[in-house]
């Protein structure tokens, strides 16, 4: 009797908690639709998703003129966002050594790259290789098999996958829960995919672990675990189920073989790389040159784009993908317990408004359009893929509608560089040694006897394009880089500093954390800092917030220098470069640097093809019989400023931005390179342009009532400090463990989680772009179009639209995950 009460009295609340469900879930589902309805993406506009390059510092050294060598020690803690650190299991075993001479040269003895295995939580055995996480497959004294950790998480990282919908994972894998509560038991079936394909299918009970093993190490075992999650619980509503799982784990299928005493190259094929500030795909490269294409959209998995039949999704370089039918496989509110189809739709793509392809594909499957771009006579070159994820109907939503997700698009516009050198990338010459058992791996330089030389422009790159050694003009100083592509958002790590007792002191500066506070290489100057400490040693200590930046240890500071030639004074402010316009005791006013390049990066302008810079500028030419080029600058529609001018001229715009009644602050200004009368063209170079927007600074300002400013030093120094309350009051910054603390207009995050990190986010839609073709002349290159691209009408223009990122399943929504934590609580009542 006891136990059927018991069953009874869990019933009811099941009952109260369906009627819960039934209330809020229609709503939930009634405001994604509406999202969806939103996201009829069919209006011509511009396409802002743009992956854009951004590349930081992570060491800098200056070099004395008596300086025979200078060296370079990288350790993961030092350089954190190029090295890789654990966090969860304290360990930073990458390290990257080298020195410069004085002939500007890094000698083949020098160089080391090491890294070693260790053991994590749960006993998995992991290394670091280029600042990635991987996981070790197999190990021996004679080689190391390591695959990429594409995923990675704990308890606290939980998803949700809702009856007969797609969790789409990297590398086209894609799970489907479906049959929940079988055979009337806590437990469903899971269906996994790749590409479309059945991979794995089985019923996994509540509190199970879900593996899937393969065999990747070609040990003809299959053990090694590619997937792997925990069941953590299942729901049951009246509109839909849901199970909720946590603890992913997921490596890379794709295996590197790495063996002992031998000479290692490392290839580019697939990657991406950064080229004239560029972001770009490499199609394939070998002795002879490298072929690459624009990158032109780079969308995670996590990045959704919904479509009903009949909208169109516009994407750069004219293409457009239009959705024509859609066959969904989950119907209304209905349950697709035991079916695990996941319907289809059909779709037309086209660039420049002509059909260059057609499908019908079906849900978890991966599409790829494919062109000959490197000009084997195949096909056999992506220009376009995506995942199809859900396709859905029912009568909660008002039409059908699929998702895509992980868009990928390069330019069919392939840029040929005949000899991969002049991109100074030293891909060859490595050589590999397997150490201490088996544990660490070392790579060096095979010819020890040969230095490695800088490029003209003052750089090497390494490896796969892990880093690049930057010198300066001067040659007396030179900063290590790496570069990285964005979409969306990226957390660069600047700094790690880990906390002693409950208290850690961060002191940054520019020439130790350049990742964050400026550095100016070609000046060989740095002066900004942040100083900081982080407590938990409080009396009564604060449970929730236990870790706090007290006000008193909070001083950030910046101060002016002048350039090289003494011809301006710059300054940095939140870890950008500004100019200063004037500066007193009392005020500072600066203007931030939009543009700074050197000679090597010229432009070519004609009446026809202008150059589209930030704040609404663009800049046209044409040429008269004399080989005399009339330049005109355009703002918003008018021209403000045209000029005349011939080859080894200087154009400068100069406009007012000291209040003084006179355009005497120069605003944009490059070199007039060449004029070309036949091509009707004008070659500029050495660009430079800053904002023409000012930053006034007041001594004893205050910003966003929390941080007070003081100018000193007549002027040349600014100091920003907490602002200092009742003395019975508190100021500090409080801290949310595990989450990105804003501090200074959320210029710089902090994140306290086993260790200190300071980050700085880099946004693709916060950097603004000129569009214009960047030619490198001592580049031997060339573009080339595909003979079925050229053949659309040119003269049609480029319409593209944006879209609505979709990070949510919009079933069950916030309010269904409410009931659930209701029903949580009450079942751990029972």
């Amino acid at each position: 009797m006891k136990v059927l009460q018991n069953r009874f009295y869990r019933s009811k609340w099941k009952y109260i908690f369906c009627i819960i469900t039934i209330l809020i879930v229609p709503s939930q589902i009634a405001i994604a639709s509406n999202l969806s309805e939103n996201n009829n993406i069919n209006v011509n506009t511009e396409w802002t998703n743009n992956p854009v390059v951004r590349e930081f510092y992570v060491a800098v050294k200056e070099i004395p003129a008596s300086l025979d060598l200078v060296n370079f020690n990288l350790t993961s803690t030092k350089c954190p966002d190029l090295l890789f650190y654990d966090l969860s299991t304290d360990r930073r075993l990458e390290s990257l050594n080298f020195s410069i001479n004085n002939d500007c040269q890094i000698p083949a003895t020098s160089f080391e790259y090491t890294t070693s295995m260790y053991t994590d939580n749960d006993n998995i055995s992991r290394i670091s290789w280029l600042g990635q996480p991987c996981c070790v497959v197999d190990n021996n004294k004679e080689n190391m098999h390591i695959a990429r950790i594409l995923i990675d998480e704990d308890m606290d990282n939980a998803r949700l996958i809702p009856d007969g919908r797609i969790l789409t994972l990297p590398e086209g894998f894609a799970i489907t829960a479906f049959n929940f509560f079988k055979d009337g038991d806590n437990q469903v079936d899971f269906l996994l995919t790749q590409n479309g394909k059945k991979k794995d299918k089985r019923t996994i009970k509540q509190d199970e672990l879900y593996k899937y093993n393969l065999d990747i190490s070609s040990s003809n075992q299959i053990e090694n675990n590619i997937l792997k999650f925990y069941l953590e619980t299942l729901f049951a509503g009246m509109c839909t189920s849901i199970v909720k799982i946590n603890s992913t784990r997921m490596i890379s299928s794709n295996v590197q073989v790495i063996n002992n005493n031998e000479s290692f190259s490392f290839i580019l094929d697939g990657s991406k790389i950064s080229w004239l500030g560029q972001p770009y795909y490499v199609i394939d490269h070998d002795s002879t040159g490298l072929t690459a294409a624009r990158l032109l959209i780079d969308d995670s998995i996590d990045h959704y784009h919904r479509l009903k039949k009949g909208d169109t999704l516009f994407l750069p370089d004219g293409f457009a993908i239009t959705i024509l039918e859609t066959h969904p496989h989950i119907i209304g509110c209905g349950s697709s317990t035991g079916r695990s189809g996941y319907g289809n739709f059909s779709f037309l793509l086209t660039q420049y408004g002509n059909k260059i392809d057609s499908r019908t594909i079906n849900g978890s499957e991966c599409y790829e359009y494919r062109l000959d771009l490197n000009g084997n006579g195949k096909n056999d070159n992506w220009v376009l893929k995506f995942n199809a994820g859900d396709i859905i109907s029912g009568d909660l939503f008002p039409d059908d509608y699929i998702e895509i997700n992980s868009l990928k698009l390069i330019s069919p516009d392939v840029l040929k560089i005949k000899n991969i050198d002049e991109m100074n990338i030293f891909l060859e010459g490595y050589k590999t040694n397997i150490e201490n058992d088996g544990m660490t791996l070392t790579v060096v330089r095979d010819n020890i006897t040969k230095n490695i030389p800088f490029s003209r422009d003052g750089t090497v790159s390494f490896m796969d394009n892990w880093f690049t050694v930057r010198i300066n003009s001067a040659s007396d100083a030179v900063a290590v880089s790496s570069a990285v592509i964005i979409s969306d958002t990226y957390e660069l790590i600047g700094a790690v500093e880990y906390p002693y007792s409950g208290y850690a002191d961060v002191n940054l500066t520019s020439k130790d954390n350049p990742a964050i506070l400026y550095y100016d290489l070609e000046n060989a100057q740095g002066h900004e800092t942040l100083n900081l400490s982080i407590d938990n040693n409080y009396d009564p200590p604060y449970i929730d917030d236990p870790y706090r930046i007290p006000a008193d240890s909070f001083v950030y500071s910046t101060r002016i220098y002048p350039t090289r030639d003494n011809n301006d004074l710059k300054i940095a402010w939140l870890g950008e470069p500004h100019i200063v316009i004037e500066h007193n005791s009392s005020t500072v006013v600066i203007n931030k640097f939009l543009i700074d390049e050197r000679s090597d990066y010229c432009y070519q302008l004609s009446m026809d093809d202008s150059l589209i810079l930030p704040y609404g500028f663009n800049l046209t030419a044409s040429i008269n019989n004399s080989n005399i080029a009339c330049l005109s600058l355009i703002k918003d529609g008018l021209e403000v400023y045209n000029v005349t001018t011939g080859d080894g001229d200087i154009f400068q715009y100069k406009e007012d931005l000291n209040s003084n009644g006179i355009n005497d602050n120069l605003v944009l200004s490059f070199n007039v390179k060449s004029v070309n009368e036949t091509k009707g063209s004008v070659m500029i170079n050495s660009l430079r342009m800053i904002s023409p927007e000012s930053l006034m600074i007041n001594d004893g300002d205050v910003m966003l009532a929390t941080y007070m400013i003081n100018i000193k030093n007549a002027g040349s120094t600014i100091e920003v400090r907490l602002r200092s309350k009742e003395d019975y009051i508190r100021n500090d910054i409080i801290l949310k463990e595990d989450k990105l603390t804003g501090i200074l207009n959320d210029t710089f995050f902090i994140r306290v989680n086993g260790a200190v990190e300071v980050v700085k986010l880099l946004k693709a839609t916060d950097t603004q772009q000129y569009e214009h073709e960047l030619i490198k002349r001592r580049v031997n290159s060339i573009k080339e179009k595909m003979p079925d691209i050229m053949e659309n009408d040119t003269n049609i223009t480029d319409e593209t639209t944006s879209d609505e990122t979709i990070h949510d399943v919009p079933v069950p929504g916030f309010g269904l995950f409410i009931c659930v934590m209701i029903l949580l609580i009450v079942r751990k009542k029972i």
